[in-house]
């Protein structure tokens, strides 16, 4: 959680108010695969570590179940903007550059066009995982709140 928060909201914005647009793409376009890669490979880490857990406590994937299918939804989500929309926006990105760079600036603002859709849904899936995220660590705290609770009542 603490990643999506700072690669959206702090470096991505930090980098497009102190560099030029295009460096500033250039930058982001080295930057936001390795955080979506993380966001899935975290993903699939946490769900071996309940796998783990479910060895000795037969019951977790019961109480767990909606933690496991969010995580699902997490892992699809940084999936789906690793391998697809970024790709996508890239190639959008490299080819409205060369247009600009060929000095077709009507080609290439149907190309920016095409990049701010794509933008837009790499933007919602993000912000949706941020608060999927925000969800699951306040559950999980809960979650050990209650059981330190139960534990302190016996």
């Amino acid at each position: 959680m603490g990643a999506s928060v700072f690669f959206t909201f702090i470096v991505a914005p930090s980098i497009f108010s102190h560099f030029d647009t295009r460096l500033a793409a250039e930058i982001t376009n080295t930057i936001f695969p390795i955080y979506f890669a993380s966001g899935w490979i975290i993903g699939l880490v946490i769900y071996t570590l309940v796998a783990v857990l479910s060895i000795k406590d037969k019951f977790i994937v019961k109480r767990l179940k909606w933690f496991i299918i969010l995580v699902s939804v997490l892992i699809i989500s940084f999936m789906a903007l690793h391998k697809a929309v970024l790709p996508i926006g890239q190639t959008l990105n490299n080819q409205y550059y060369a247009l600009i760079d060929k000095k077709k600036p009507k080609e290439a603002q149907k190309i920016k066009e095409k990049f701010s859709k794509v933008h837009i849904i790499s933007s919602s899936l993000n912000l949706g995982n941020i608060m999927i995220e925000i969800f699951l660590f306040y559950s999980f705290f809960n979650y050990i709140y209650t059981r330190k609770e139960e534990k302190d009542s016996v």
